[in-house]
């Protein structure tokens, strides 16, 4: 690779650290040295634009997405939304309560959960409440328009229940002194995919091939420095932080959140299997169109090594 690269990262949420390894990436010059000018997009305060959208209309390079995104764009035919990297490699995300007289799945049948309208957030969590032995169909679904903010809206008792990531707003709860109740959507039988992904436009001939292998490669660096060095990571996250967020918050975060980076010498790799379990899911709940949705042109593993 000759030159030098720039990289625009659309984050799918204000800095936190899901996105530490790349706020360390950058920090610490990894990029830099492969010739990379990585540069991250905070969303705006309205949340206006996805981070893929942003991928599609051209003003970012890479998108912070669900794996949902990149199937949503599959069926559109729109862009092939291609996933090159997972930055989490089991779900750390939650449907949580505050009130007890929500503490199960199927008690959400009575009552009113805050939806971020994502494709299929809301037929995951009616299924989750008819699992558990409630009636999914009878939960009522309140949509938002500004998803930054839906679980201030449970802590103020305002919604009963939202999708949380547990290292984040969980934590936070917790040194608050609030009590959650979480439900994870494997124990409720669904093989819920990769959140969040890196993932580009297979076909946009930019960044180049020799560009994402680097981008990957020092991306993982990234990571591996946050789970090796977690306060040090932590202090190159502060300053990016908006609203502030305390030193004691983000060490506990990050402590919290590196269990689900995974292990040294895997990071960023996707499985196979946890992509097809998930497309297979969909298909069997007749939530995808079409009939030739396939695991394999949703991601790849090519950039790494």
């Amino acid at each position: 690779m000759t030159g030098k690269s720039t990289i625009k990262v659309a984050l799918d949420w204000t800095p936190n650290t899901i996105h530490t390894g790349l706020y360390v990436a950058v920090e610490k010059g990894y990029y830099t040295e492969h010739g990379l000018d990585v540069q991250l997009l905070p969303p705006n305060a309205e949340y206006s634009t996805t981070p893929a959208r942003q991928v599609e209309n051209g003003t970012a390079d890479i998108a912070i997405c669900p794996s949902e995104s990149c199937i949503a764009y599959q069926e559109t035919g729109k862009m092939q939304l291609e996933a090159i990297y997972t930055i989490l490699q089991k779900d750390a995300s939650a449907i949580v309560t505050v009130d007890p007289r929500f503490s199960s799945p199927a008690s959400l049948e009575d009552g009113t959960y805050g939806s971020y309208n994502a494709k299929y957030e809301d037929h995951i969590v009616k299924e989750m409440v008819a699992a558990e032995g409630g009636d999914g169909s009878t939960m009522k679904i309140q949509g938002s328009t500004s998803k930054l903010s839906l679980f201030d809206e449970v802590k103020d008792g305002n919604i009963d229940a939202t999708w949380v990531f547990l290292p984040w707003e969980g934590v936070d709860a917790e040194m608050q002194g609030i009590r959650l109740n979480a439900f994870v959507p494997e124990d409720s039988g669904i093989p819920y995919g990769y959140s969040p992904v890196l993932a580009r436009d297979k076909n946009s001939p930019t960044p180049s091939n020799d560009a994402l292998k680097a981008f990957v490669q020092a991306t993982q660096r990234g990571y591996q420095y946050a789970l090796d060095n977690a306060v040090e990571a932590c202090k190159l996250l502060q300053s990016q932080c908006q609203p502030s967020r305390s030193a004691e918050f983000l060490e506990k975060s990050q402590l919290a959140i590196n269990e689900y980076y995974g292990a040294s010498g895997n990071l960023g790799e996707m499985d196979s299997l946890h992509w097809h379990r998930w497309i297979e899911w969909l298909k069997d709940r007749k939530l995808l169109h079409g009939e030739h949705m396939e695991a394999v042109n949703l991601y790849t593993n090519r950039f790494f090594g």
